[in-house]
């Protein structure tokens, strides 16, 4: 609901201020301020993941001390792939890369796969 709300107001900002009929030649201090916030804001649940429309590969949900060994493993294996754990109730998860579409997750799913093969392609936030 919260990302509605910012999505909301920051079309709401650059509407009126790219439309003709209510452009003015520049963004009065009280605008000015709150396209700051409202940018902050969407860089704060982006770094949240609650945001993202990005993809990323799903290679190991657990226990942490598993997990930890997975994502030591992966990085041996020098897939050359950013990875990190997350914990989501009652798992902790290594997720790996960060793909704009689909097309580039299913690449990297089909070189993962061998190695892992309950990898899962997931979007964060969705």
């Amino acid at each position: 609901m919260l990302k509605n709300v910012v999505f909301t107001c920051i079309f709401i900002v650059f509407y009126f201020s790219a439309n003709p009929c209510f452009a003015q030649d520049k963004l009065n201090t009280t605008e000015l301020n709150m396209v700051k916030k409202l940018i902050k804001e969407k860089h704060q649940l982006e770094s949240n993941n609650e945001l993202k429309s990005s993809y990323k590969l799903q290679i190991f949900s657990g226990p942490l001390d598993d997990a930890k060994n997975t994502r030591v493993k992966f990085e041996t294996l020098e897939f050359d792939l950013d990875s990190k754990i997350i914990y989501q109730t009652p798992n902790y998860k290594v997720w790996v890369g960060n793909y704009r579409n689909r097309i580039q997750a299913d690449r990297a799913f089909d070189k993962i796969k061998s190695e892992y093969p309950n990898t899962l392609i997931i979007r964060p936030g969705k």
